[in-house]
């Protein structure tokens, strides 16, 4: 398919390129950068056309237009597998274009066409813009016969670069299918020899003018349902296309130069549809195009070249009144544009060519309620409508005309603003496949890529985060009394690497390590001690196996993400005079880190002191009241006894005459506490 939009690729590619001058250890990270940006933008900008191909004469469409030509809603379509969806399809071999089942206005069901054109890569009706890279005149795979290079002048070939070196041909060193001589020849074609007579022409599927739907063979037995038919000695294409427009035909088809037929469709849907290359028979009043052939027809759409009209869908293209021959004299044209809901459309040329300052091409916007004169100048990037409405206007004068235009619109959704705290992106909204830039505020630095993509389903993905330049070390892990040690952050993986989307394809893999900072060595006489506390209290080595992508920065603290993904807790501890990694941060940032563990391990061993403290205490209490127990239950009373309970307080009155006997052995009970 066509990438609209080369210029934008050559600026990822050079943004991209520059981003991999760097280190030896970062070459890895930025070449997978440039190859994901770079397939990403080429998704993007290919997937925003919605159309169809022809695969094996059969009609292949997966987009999601589902609404008819003339704005009609499709009804579902019943699956065997119990999905339902309502978007255009051509289910049957003999379907010309996508179609649909809407509700008439009798309550019947009835058959409607789409507004989906078939992909292209071409916007003439020979051909002569095509600048693809097809080298075979066949596209079987199994064809062995391919075409030479144009730098080839042997044999006295007419068409090479030296006859041809202007550019507007598309010649060069190279063997691709060209059309250099768009008046003798109806499609791309090349040399397969060193003569002039091993000319082919090339079967390009996606080389047809929007409007062209093919050339059929035709077969033994009638393929069309003919509503008219009409045989011209000055046929043109323009003419045929408005004779069977004029009598509500959907398609116009031509043979042998001179003959138009007007077709309501296939006779047979069940039927496939083989292409052919030999509807080479130039048109009876106009040798520069081609009108069919001899044993084929070339069928054409209706509606190319027609002056106005309704135009609903996704994507599609709408060509100057007559086309392709020159639109007329003073012609007024108006064409309604409506998208899907909650989209934009975008508008750009394919093909200009109107001489006449006094002719031009206008857009009216609903929103604005505002005209804005057309130009490639002003659409060269695509002019956007802010609204899912447009109404489009040509205005031709007496004077003089030309070839006139193509213009293709499309509905699209726009990306809001990205929202990242503490940075900001250089826009308000962006369209499928432009970048935004985004840019931290001062203290912060960018985690991720720089540049971000605008999907085509209005959302940006893989966004950046923008953190403090002082948050190089992660922030010290909930530290409290009983169990944490800081640690310091250091990274093996190139700094253009990312965590975020899970998704994404992994480019390269890398180990997260954290290291103890270093310290004073421990004194022998607490080493067993401080070991013990320490087995406790400090984590120090975590390894993630989370997938990364590519663009982001190495130096980091963890993430949520990245702690739930840890795998790997152990302890260990740093060997006598290491050092902070060089790549995580300051001098200042690793002082401070220092500290905090140094203050961590002093309160450890505080506490540590104060528990084997406490202990002693309680042991030394247990060990006073059981020998104090021993001494008295040998030849005392239970009155002796409970006297002797410093915890008893009973008055001495009561225990009347036996009173005197407690002060008798006071004595006793004194130098048994001096014992103990």
């Amino acid at each position: 398919l066509k990438t609209s939009s080369s210029k934008e690729s050559q600026s990822v590619l050079q943004h991209n390129i520059n981003c991999s001058i760097m280190g030896p250890g970062e070459v890895g990270g930025s070449a997978a950068l440039l190859v994901f940006s770079f397939a990403q933008f080429v998704t993007v900008v290919l997937s925003i056309q919605d159309c169809y191909t022809r695969v094996n004469g059969r009609i292949v469409y997966e987009g999601t237009n589902n609404v008819t030509d003339f704005g009609k809603p499709c009804q579902a379509w019943s699956r065997q597998d119990g999905e339902t969806h309502n978007y255009c399809r051509a289910p049957r071999d003999g379907d010309l274009q996508p179609w649909c089942f809407v509700r008439a206005d009798t309550g019947n069901l009835i058959q409607a066409r789409c507004d989906v054109e078939h992909c292209t890569e071409c916007y003439t009706i020979t051909g002569s813009d095509y600048r693809g890279t097809q080298s075979k005149p066949s596209v079987n795979e199994s064809s062995t016969e391919e075409c030479v290079s144009w730098a080839d002048e042997s044999g006295g070939k007419r068409f090479n670069t030296k006859t041809h070196p202007e550019e507007k041909s598309g010649l060069g060193d190279h063997r691709y299918c060209r059309n250099p001589w768009p008046e003798g020849r109806p499609s791309p074609w090349c040399y397969t020899g060193s003569t002039p007579a091993s000319h082919r022409q090339c079967f390009i599927p996606n080389c047809k003018v929007p409007g062209y739907l093919g050339c059929i063979r035709d077969s033994d037995t009638p393929l069309w349902n003919v509503v008219r038919s009409e045989t011209y000695a000055t046929l043109t294409i323009a003419q045929c296309l408005t004779y069977c427009r004029d009598y509500g035909t959907q398609y116009a088809g031509f043979r042998n130069g001179n003959q138009c037929i007007c077709v309501a469709g296939p006779r047979d849907v069940f039927r496939s549809l083989p292409e052919a290359t030999d509807c080479n028979k130039k048109c009876a009043g106009d040798s520069r195009h081609f009108c069919g052939g001899t044993n084929s027809t070339a069928l054409f759409d209706t509606r190319m070249g027609q002056c106005g009209g309704w135009r609903y869908g996704i994507y599609g293209t709408i060509h100057s009144p007559n086309f392709p021959s020159d639109y007329p004299n003073n012609e007024i044209c108006s064409w309604s544009i409506m998208g899907p809901e909650n989209h934009v459309l975008r508008l750009h040329f394919e093909r200009y060519n109107i001489s006449d300052s006094e002719d031009y091409v206008a857009v009216w916007e609903n929103s604005t309620r505002r005209r804005v004169f057309l130009d490639p100048s002003n659409t060269k990037e695509g002019y956007v409508v802010n609204s899912n409405q447009a109404g489009l206007h040509f205005v031709s004068d007496s004077a003089k005309n030309g070839p006139g235009f193509s213009l293709v619109f499309e509905a699209v959704k726009k990306c809001p603003k990205p929202d990242i705290p503490n940075g900001a992106a250089d826009g308000d909204a962006f369209l499928p496949g432009q970048f935004a830039n985004i840019e931290c505020a001062p203290g912060f630095r960018v985690l991720g890529p720089r540049r971000v993509i605008c999907e085509t389903d209005g959302t940006f993905r893989k966004l950046p985060e923008c953190l403090s330049e002082n948050a190089t070390f992660p922030t010290p892990i909930a530290f409290n009394t009983s169990n944490a040690t800081d640690v310091s952050v250091s990274s093996t993986k190139s700094p253009h690497s990312s965590t975020r989307g899970s998704k994404a394809p992994s480019t390269s893999t890398g180990d997260l390590r954290i290291t103890t900072p270093s310290r004073a060595p421990v004194p022998p006489s607490r080493q067993r001690t401080q070991a013990s506390a320490l087995a406790k209290t400090t984590r120090t080595t975590a390894t993630t196996t989370e997938p990364v992508t590519a663009s982001s920065v190495g130096n980091r603290p963890f993430s949520t993400k990245e702690k739930n993904h840890a795998t790997k807790l152990m302890s260990t501890e740093s060997p006598k005079g290491s050092k902070p990694d060089s790549s995580s941060g300051t001098s200042r940032t690793a002082e401070a880190t220092s500290s905090a563990v140094l203050i961590g391990v002093v309160v450890s061993i505080v506490l540590i002191l104060v528990i084997s403290l406490l202990i002693y205490i309680t042991c030394a209490v247990l060990a006073a009241r059981r020998a104090r127990q021993a001494s008295f239950e040998n030849g005392q009373d239970q009155y002796q006894a409970e006297s002797a309970d410093p915890e008893v307080n009973v008055p001495l009155k009561d225990f009347g005459e036996d009173s005197n006997t407690i002060d008798e052995d006071v004595g006793d009970k004194e130098a048994t506490q001096g014992e103990l």
